[in-house]
C-alpha cells in the first residue's frame, strides 16, 4: 500500500499538467493582488475609505486586502514548490547521467536506418576515430563498432533552468517566512518604530512625543525579526511643474538606534529608496492638507495646487461652492474664503471674496462656524524587508544560463566495420540544428573517403 501511495504521489507531483495548472492559478491570483489595492501598500484607512467598513471586512476575511500574505497564496506556492522538486528529482536531474553516457552500440542494419548514413570501403575504424577527435567528438571503440558524441552538455539546459527556478522558489519561501512590509504616513519631525500590532491596528501613538508605532504586514507563519531602530522625517517637500502639477516628492530621513544615535541619513524620492540593514524605505505618496473645522467638527482636506495657489473647493449646492485658499509664500499663516458660483457648464462665473482668517481663528460663514488651524504635510513611506531577495539574482542567472545551454545540440555518430567485406557503415543523428550536423557529417565523409572508395 505504501509503495502504491509513493508511486501515486511521485506520478501526480511530477506531472507537467499540475505545474501548468498551478502556474495559471498563481498568475490569476497575482493579477488580483496587483489590480486590487493592498493594505501593506496603501494602509487600512485607505481601503476602508474606498470600500466601506463592511466590504473591507469581507475582502479581508478572504485575504484579498493582502493577497501575497494570504494562506491560500502560500498554499499555491508550496504546491508548486513540491511539484518542481519532485519533477526535478524524478524527471530532470536524471538526465545528467544520460547526457554524458555513451549511446548504445548499433549493428549495421540499425546504422543504415539513421537519418543520414553512408558506406565506404578501405577505411579503418581508427582512421574514422582520429577524424572525429579532430572535430572534438568523444569516441569509444568496442571490437568492430565505434560510437562518438559531442555537445552532450547541452542536455543539461533543463537541469540548470530547474536549479534556477528552485533557487527563486527558495528565495520566495525565505522572503515569505521572514520578510515583511508596511506603510507609514508622517509629518515633518515625526518618526516611527516598526512592530507587529496584529490585525486590527495600522498605526498607534508611542510613548515618545511625535513618534508612532507602525504595524507590519506578514504571513501567519512567520520567523522574521523586527528591527528596533527609529525612522525620522526631518523634512519633506514637493517639486512642481509650472502648471502646479507634481513633478517629484522628497523626504529627508534619518535612522536612529535605541540610544538616539543617528546611523544614516538620506533624502529619498520616487525610485530612490533608503536602504539600511536589510530594510528598504520608499517614497510612495505625498500630500498637503488643510486643517479646518466646521461647527467644531475637525476635517483634514487635501489641497490642490494651481499656479502657486493652494486651495480646497467645497460644493455646497447646485451651482454654488466654497473655496478655501492659502498662500505658501506667506507660510500658510492665513486662509482666504471665497464664494464661487458656476454656470450650467460647471465653469466658475462669479468668485466673491468673503474674508480671511489667521491660524487658530474662527469666523461665521453663513450658518457654519469655520475655524482654521493651518496646513499639514504628510509623506507616505512604504517599507519592506526581503531577505530572500539575495537569491533572486543567482536564480535568474541559473535560468538565463540554462536557456543559453539548451540552445546547443547533441550529435551522435555510429560506425560499424565488416572485416569480411572490408566495408564501413557510418551514420549519425542530431537532436537540434540538423542542417549544420548534415554539413559536418558530409565534411567528415569527404575527409575519410579519399582513404577508400565510396559505395
Amino acid at each position: 500500500m505504501f509503495k502504491n501511495l509513493k508511486e501515486s504521489f511521485l506520478d501526480e507531483f511530477s506531472s507537467v499538467r499540475l505545474a501548468i495548472t498551478l502556474f495559471i492559478f498563481l498568475i490569476i491570483t497575482t493579477l488580483v493582488g496587483t489590480i486590487l489595492p493592498q493594505e501593506s501598500m496603501v494602509g487600512s484607512s485607505e481601503l476602508i475609505n474606498k470600500y466601506g467598513p463592511e466590504k473591507y471586512k469581507y475582502f479581508k476575511s478572504f485575504g484579498l486586502t493582502d493577497v501575497f500574505h494570504s494562506w491560500w497564496y502560500m498554499a499555491l506556492l508550496t504546491l508548486l514548490g513540491i511539484n518542481l522538486i519532485v519533477c526535478s528529482i524524478k524527471r530532470v536531474f536524471p538526465t545528467y547521467r544520460r547526457a554524458f553516457s555513451f549511446p548504445k552500440l548499433l549493428e549495421e542494419e540499425n546504422i543504415l536506418r539513421l537519418p543520414i548514413n553512408c558506406t565506404v570501403s578501405g577505411v579503418e575504424l581508427n582512421q574514422v576515430e582520429n577524424k572525429l577527435k579532430e572535430k572534438k567528438y568523444k569516441t569509444r571503440i568496442i571490437n568492430n563498432q565505434l560510437t562518438a558524441q559531442k555537445g552532450s552538455w547541452h542536455r543539461l539546459g533543463a537541469s540548470v533552468t530547474h536549479v534556477g527556478i528552485l533557487v527563486l522558489l527558495a528565495g520566495s519561501l525565505l522572503a515569505t517566512l521572514t520578510g515583511f512590509n508596511g506603510v507609514a504616513e508622517l509629518s515633518e519631525n515625526e518618526g516611527f518604530y516598526i512592530a507587529d500590532l496584529g490585525q486590527d491596528n495600522n498605526k498607534i501613538k508611542s510613548s515618545e512625543p511625535d513618534n508612532y508605532i507602525v504595524n507590519i504586514s506578514k504571513m501567519p507563519i512567520w520567523f522574521g525579526k523586527i528591527p528596533n531602530y527609529l525612522v525620522k522625517v526631518n523634512k519633506t517637500w514637493r517639486e512642481d511643474y509650472e502648471t502646479g502639477q507634481p513633478k517629484q516628492w522628497y523626504s529627508d530621513l534619518s535612522v536612529y538606534d535605541k540610544n538616539k544615535k543617528e546611523l544614516i541619513r538620506k533624502t529619498i524620492f520616487v525610485n530612490s529608496p533608503l536602504e539600511f540593514m536589510g530594510l528598504d524605505i520608499y517614497q510612495s505618496s505625498w500630500g498637503k492638507f488643510l486643517e479646518v473645522s466646521f461647527n467644531n467638527e475637525k476635517a483634514s482636506l487635501p489641497l490642490e495646487n494651481f499656479k502657486g495657489k493652494e486651495f480646497v473647493f467645497l460644493p455646497l449646492s447646485d451651482g454654488i461652492g466654497l473655496k478655501l485658499e492659502v498662500d505658501p509664500a506667506k507660510n500658510n499663516n492665513e486662509m482666504k474664503v471665497f464664494a464661487v458660483m458656476f454656470d450650467s457648464n460647471d465653469s466658475p462665473v462669479i468668485e466673491k471674496f468673503l474674508g480671511k482668517m489667521t491660524k487658530n481663528s474662527r469666523a461665521n460663514v453663513g450658518p457654519m462656524i469655520v475655524q482654521y488651524y493651518g496646513t499639514t504635510t504628510l509623506t507616505g513611506l512604504q517599507f519592506k524587508s526581503n531577505p530572500g531577495g539575495l537569491l533572486i539574482y543567482p536564480g535568474l542567472a541559473f535560468i538565463i544560463a540554462g536557456v543559453f545551454i539548451a540552445f546547443g545540440s547533441k550529435r551522435q555518430i555510429w560506425a560499424f566495420i565488416n572485416p569480411n567485406e572490408n566495408k564501413l557503415v557510418i551514420g549519425g543523428i542530431s537532436d537540434r540544428a540538423k542542417g549544420k550536423f548534415y554539413e559536418e557529417f558530409e565534411s567528415l565523409v569527404h575527409d575519410i573517403v579519399h582513404k577508400g572508395l565510396y559505395v
